[in-house]
């Protein structure tokens, strides 16, 4: 979830055949999920507009199970507006692995506290 109610934010998407380090570069909430592709076409789409420029398909090995290990920072700085800035920035890596528990590797902005607050 993003911080801002509407906006661009900026995504990067890096792919890896095995489990890369994760960066450490000023992230404030860093989490990884498993994700399922049964086609191979798994990817990131905007919501409510196409994308400026098309992102990898993090399903690049072909359908079956991948890890997504996704970095935010800056939700804090324009919650529930629109900035004409991009504010939030967004790293997703994905790489092939079986379907494991989430894991939290970071929590450190109040939004994020806010959306998993009962």
């Amino acid at each position: 979830m993003t911080g801002i109610h509407t906006g661009d934010v900026d995504v990067t998407v890096t792919l890896h055949e095995t489990e890369p380090a994760p960066d450490n570069g000023g992230w404030h909430e860093i989490v990884e999920v498993s994700a399922h592709s049964a086609s191979g076409e798994l990817m990131v789409r905007g919501m409510m507009d196409d994308l400026d420029e098309e992102l990898p398909v993090l399903s690049f090995n072909g359908p079956g199970d991948y890890r997504l290990r996704v970095h935010a920072r800056g939700r804090d700085t324009a919650v529930d507006l629109a900035p004409d800035e991009i504010t939030e920035r967004y790293l997703i890596q994905s790489w092939p692995a079986p379907a494991q528990e989430v894991t939290v590797l970071r929590r450190a902005d109040a939004y994020g506290v806010s959306v998993r607050a009962p």
